[in-house]
Parts: structure tokens; sequence; C-alpha cells
């Protein structure tokens, strides 16, 4: 037996729900997740705090303030003890920073992180002394040999 085929009434509701979802896709459907969590006041963060750090996060995330919005890996982290939003970032031009601090006001606190994928100038002076020292020694005992 095979199925009901769709009365035209049915195929534009598929239709009508198939636009509005893809709609709401692409107008707000990741962005739905990437919301400002909802935060309640404590006794060191009052409401009028909670609410500029809601404004602090909207506006870090909006990204109006970088060169290159899509490159820049943010890590937000609100702390409500202190009453301010942590900004854990790479690196920002001087730019930036300013921009930063004058659009997300006094609740924003940046900080860097450290590029720990750099050699060391010590390692490589070490290595460059001792292991130097040590092909000597190899070239001078072998050698002779």
């Amino acid at each position: 037996m095979s199925p009901p085929s769709p009365t035209p009434s049915t195929r534009r509701r598929s239709w009508i729900t198939a636009v509005c979802a893809s709609a709401l896709l692409a107008l707000g459907g990741p962005s739905l997740a990437a919301e400002a969590p909802q935060f309640a006041p404590t006794a060191t963060c009052p409401p009028d705090a909670v609410a500029e750090l809601r404004r602090t996060i909207d506006f870090v995330r909006a990204q109006t303030w970088t060169e290159q919005p899509g490159k820049t890996a943010l890590n937000l982290s609100p702390d409500l003890n202190a009453c301010r939003v942590v900004l854990n970032v790479g690196q920002l031009s001087a730019e930036e920073e300013a921009a930063l601090q004058a659009g997300a006001g006094p609740r924003l606190a940046i900080e860097y992180r450290r590029d720990w994928a750099r050699p060391s100038r010590v390692l490589l002076i070490l290595w460059i002394v001792f292991g130097g020292s040590g092909l000597i020694w190899m070239y001078r005992h072998y050698a002779r040999r």
C-alpha cells in the first residue's frame, strides 16, 4: 500500500515550515547557543553591575573592535566575586586593546596567554655551548685514531 499523496495545503505548510526553519537557522540559529549566560546578582556584584557584565560580554562577542574578526580566539570567563569579565586572548594590537577598553567599559580585564611554542634562548645557548663542545670532543677523540 502506498502512502497517501500530500494535499496542496500540506505541501504549502511543509514549504512554509522549511522556509521559516532555514530563515531562523540563518538569522539566529547558531548565535542562540552563544548568548550571554544569565547571572544572578550577588553581595559583591549588584544588579546594575551584572547588567554591565552582560553588556561587556555582548560587546566582546560582537567583535566589532577587531581588525580580523574571524581570526581572534577569545576565552571569556565572568568572575562574579570580583565583578568583572576576564578576557583571555593570545595577542591584540594596541588599537584593538584601546577599542576594547573604551567599548567594553571598566568591568573588562584582559589577560594575555603565553606562547609556549616559542623556544627559549637559554636552551639554545646551552645546546650550542655543551652540544658544540661535545662535537669538538668527539672530533678530537676519534679523528686521532
